[in-house]
């Protein structure tokens, strides 16, 4: 996979960084140091960072959002994929863990759920 940033990408960086310099002064920062984005794309000089959280994973639906397979507590049809099932990010990258936790669900979608509708974990 090749990442790089377009010319449009650099402009909106640009556009965007002098918009957050103003709200950041009229804030009443003294100073402000603003660093722009260019081309090419350099992993050294900036790293991503890895959103996570906002539908829990865990044992207890008084405590979390989804179970083990990612199917909410509250609606059984409803599986929510993707690292929002993370209280927050473990480390670099999540994406491996993801793809394995999706491949879990849709195995438990396939082999359980679509047998038997319904919660697939007891709590």
């Amino acid at each position: 996979m090749t990442i790089d940033l377009k010319e449009n990408e650099v402009k909106q960086n640009r556009f965007l960084t002098d918009k957050f310099a103003e709200i950041i002064k009229a804030m009443g920062a003294n100073q402000v140091d603003k660093t722009y984005r260019t081309a090419p794309y350099d992993v050294t000089t900036y790293q991503t960072t890895h959103l996570n959280g906002g539908a829990i994973m865990g044992a207890d639906p008084t405590t979390s959002a989804v179970n083990r397979y990612l199917q909410s507590w509250d609606v059984s049809n409803l599986f929510v994929l993707g690292a929002s099932a993370f209280p927050q990010n473990a480390g670099y990258n999540p994406t491996l863990t993801v793809g394995a936790l999706a491949y879990w669900a849709a195995d438990a979608i396939r082999s359980k759920y679509l047998k038997n509708p319904g919660r697939l974990v007891d709590a």
